[in-house]
């Protein structure tokens, strides 16, 4: 046996350094409480990239299956519906700031994503499933929308047979226009009242006691707005075939309803505007160049959350052209069917520029930014499975891997020192250096530890000091034939070489077709696996052949412990 060479400890001295230099971050991350952690990330916003991040099933989090709906779309458009579906979710999920999601695609309609760490579920759920179908569209007149809620309540009234003649068509001078409006805005001024008590009472009226469609409706300045109690009431009735017959019959059909975002008042009631607008839009989604979300510098929401839209050259155009068009009116700003805001055109807008307010929070406004940005889903998506893992489950589950680990780890150590003393020791110090190494491999790389790979470390414990057991025994057979320790140890491991690495590749090739055809935890327990034959096979042939070079250095040794 050759004397030690001063670069083979050298060697092993950089990889324990290199190992320690890599987990030092997941360290002192991990020590701390998981409300510590939340600050500590407040003031490093980039350790997630410096650690082994834990998975959905240990630190807790959000799992969705999501399917596409392809009813809706055209034979040449369901060709690549899957891989746009995904690359926009992924863009979407990357926004949010989640560490180490896991997105794959799953047959030809379904989408798995896992958000591991998350705490607002919620959000996640309306950023992911959002279609995102955004549309600017012109509000109708104050006129046309006192038109067709006479309509409405006539035939909720019973007046099924209208006659659009009695009805004002809309077509007046000047003069009767700004009457027109005037009418329109004292339309609902029984239900505003002095004192907003008879707000109160429409709250309370049971639906067969409905005696009209404007005991339903609040005024809100130029439009109409309706208590979140009885929204489901109004559904109905816009639902109704004959009302939209009616609204039809009027020359209405090119019009609807689209109600906007909750607004609640001091005094806890809540209530939508019900908007009226056009049913073509002059501008969607695919005109939106960028998309951020910023604070209102100027007007009556200076200092709120708004979103900042920068339009690309041809929907600058265009928005150029209505704006021009339609100085003084209304342009609703709606995603998914939803007002969001429909603010007044004072002038032209020819920079291509335009801005969301919707009284957001700043979180609001990001998110709603995020989804402008990734663009809009090219079909709808439906979530049909959701799980979600509390962190407290997410540390029972740590705690009993860690637990199975320490048991595993101690039996085998008491197991090696028993049966094979001082060579044992030496083992067990290559089995300590071998999880120091995988678990800096996961640092250094960034991966993802899951509940899986907790048990491939267990299983990992075993599997490394096999390769020792293999070399010991051969050892054994040697001294017990008369060798010398020095030629026993050296024609030990040269003996044992083939049959650990036969094994040991053997088992790397499964662990790689699982890497390949696997899913999600079966990945985990693949990666590391892969990890933890190659740090073994690095402390088994490698550091404790060193390690026995030094003990047997001099070879005058005539015993060895083993």
């Amino acid at each position: 046996m050759k004397k030690v060479s001063p670069i083979s400890l050298l060697v092993i001295f950089a990889a324990v350094a290199l190992a320690l230099f890599f987990l030092k971050d997941s360290f002192v991350f991990y020590m701390k409480s998981p409300e510590q952690r939340q600050a500590y990330q407040q003031t490093h916003p980039n350790i997630t990239k410096r650690i082994f991040n834990l998975g959905l099933d240990l630190q807790g989090g959000m799992r969705l299956v999501l399917e596409i709906d392809r009813s809706s779309l055209d034979k040449e458009m369901q060709k690549d519906v899957l891989d746009r579906a995904y690359t926009i979710i992924e863009n979407r999920i990357n926004g949010l700031g989640v560490a180490e999601p896991n997105i794959q695609k799953q047959g030809k309609d379904r989408i798995v994503v896992e958000l591991p760490g998350l705490k607002d579920q919620g959000t996640a759920k309306r950023v992911i499933g959002s279609t995102a179908q955004l549309e600017f569209k012109l509000l109708r007149e104050p006129t046309e929308l006192s038109r067709a809620v006479q309509i409405i309540d006539r035939v909720v009234t019973g007046k099924a047979r209208i006659d659009t003649a009695e009805i004002d068509t809309g077509d007046t001078t000047a003069q009767e226009g700004e009457e027109a409006q005037e009418q329109a805005r004292q339309l609902f001024e029984g239900t505003e009242g002095e004192d907003d008590a008879s707000m109160t009472d429409t709250a309370g009226i049971a639906e067969e006691e409905i005696t009209s469609f404007t005991s339903l409706l609040m005024a809100a300045d130029e439009q109409i707005a309706v208590r979140e109690e009885n929204k489901a009431k109004v559904d109905s009735i816009l639902a109704r075939r004959d009302v939209r017959d009616a609204l039809q019959r009027a020359g209405l059909g090119n019009s609807l309803f689209l109600w906007g975002r909750e607004n609640k008042q001091p005094d806890g009631t809540t209530y939508r505007v019900l908007y009226y607008v056009k049913r073509r839009a002059e501008l969607k989604g695919d005109a939106i160049k960028d998309a951020s979300a910023v604070l209102s510098q100027g007007g009556l929401n200076q200092g709120q959350p708004i979103v900042s839209l920068e339009l690309n050259r041809r929907g600058a155009r265009i928005f150029s052209r209505v704006t021009a068009a339609n100085v003084n009116k209304y342009l609703a700003i709606i995603l998914d069917s939803t007002v969001y805001s429909a603010p007044v055109i004072r002038q032209k807008i020819s920079h291509g520029r335009a801005q969301i307010e919707g009284r957001f929070t700043m979180d609001e406004a990001k998110n709603l930014a995020v989804v402008l940005q990734a663009g809009a889903l090219p079909a709808p998506v439906t979530i049909i499975e959701e799980r979600t893992v509390g962190p407290s489950l997410g540390q029972d589950s740590i705690r009993k891997g860690l637990t199975a680990l320490a048991v595993g780890f101690i039996l085998v150590v008491l197991f090696m020192v028993i049966y094979y003393k001082v060579a044992g020791l030496i083992a067990d110090f290559a089995l300590i250096l071998n999880l120091l190494f995988v678990l800096a491999i996961f640092a250094g790389i960034n991966a993802t530890l899951t509940l899986p790979g907790l048990a491939g470390l267990v299983l990992i414990i075993g599997m490394a000091v096999d390769a020792n057991v293999i070399i010991f025994e051969r050892i054994r057979e040697e001294l017990q034939i008369g060798k010398r320790v020095r030629s026993a140890v050296d024609a030990g491991y040269s003996r044992a070489f083939l049959t650990i690495m036969d094994a040991n590749i053997t088992t790397l090739i499964t662990a790689f077709i699982l890497l390949w055809v696997g899913t999600g935890p079966i990945k985990g327990f693949a990666i590391t696996l892969i990890f933890g034959i190659l740090a073994s096979l690095f402390t088994a042939l490698y550091v404790t052949r060193v390690v026995f070079n030094i003990l047997t250095g001099s070879g005058t040794q005539t015993k060895l412990s083993i």
